[in-house]
């Protein structure tokens, strides 16, 4: 472990003290299925705790919509997978779930990031 990890890692405290529960689902392996004139692919469910908070649509770079959020995430969580815009999150909200398409993925330090910062739009 680097000096890095230990000065800049703030996923890890601020998910496990602020977090709330939610599911990662991992899109892979896009397939057309000639049937069904559809595009399959292979989804993997995470249990994670991510942090959501507001969205400037200032903030950034990029056309963001008044309803889209932050969500902060801890990589461990995920096994430091690389996020995509294919995947998404369910979160609860009420007696049901949110689904939360992730638009704009961010990670900070490469290939071994200690956090990732994603701006995601409620569905």
């Amino acid at each position: 472990m680097s000096k890095v990890d230990d000065t800049f890692d703030f996923a890890n405290s601020l998910v496990m003290e602020w977090g709330q529960d939610a599911v990662f689902i991992r899109r892979t392996g896009s397939t057309y299925n000639q049937a069904t004139g559809k595009v399959e692919q292979t989804e993997t469910r995470t249990d994670v705790k991510i942090v959501i908070s507001s969205l400037d649509i200032t903030e950034l770079t990029g056309l963001y919509q008044a309803n889209d959020v932050k969500i902060v995430i801890d990589p461990v969580q995920l096994n430091y997978i690389y996020i995509t815009e294919q995947d998404y999150f369910e979160v609860p909200k009420g007696t049901g779930k949110e689904i939360m398409k992730v638009i704009d993925p961010k990670t900070y330090r490469g290939d071994n990031p200690v956090g990732y910062v994603i701006i995601a739009r409620p569905q």
